[in-house]
């Protein structure tokens, strides 16, 4: 693998806002010398828009509880990098009704 230089990654970003840097570290593959330094998007969940605000809250309940923060944890090599603290970042689409009522009672969005 090879490291996107800064100035590249940059440009992509400000073209692109829902990229940020994000390296892979030396530890993700064998025989990797060093980090990489790359682009990155970031998780999203995706509901239709046709579903009921109740379904998509329950959802989105479900999907932050302490239980599946467990499973992301363990379940994937970026699971941990799933955070409330950044969920809302660089979201590149409307939220779901039933996901915005949520993130307001939770405090993560006014």
């Amino acid at each position: 693998l090879m490291s996107l230089p800064d100035p590249i990654q940059q440009a992509v970003i400000a073209k692109a806002p829902f990229y940020f840097s994000s390296p892979i570290p030396q530890t993700a593959y064998e025989s990797m010398p060093t980090d990489v330094s790359t682009l990155a998007v970031a998780a999203q969940w995706l509901v239709s828009s046709d579903q009921s605000e109740e379904l998509v809250y329950g959802i989105t309940k479900a999907l932050w509880n302490k239980n599946t923060r467990k499973l992301l944890d363990r379940g994937h090599a970026k699971g941990k990098d799933v955070q409330t603290t950044s969920a809302l970042d660089a979201i590149g689409i409307p939220l779901h009704a039933g996901a915005e009522r949520f993130y307001k009672e939770a405090g993560l969005l006014k």
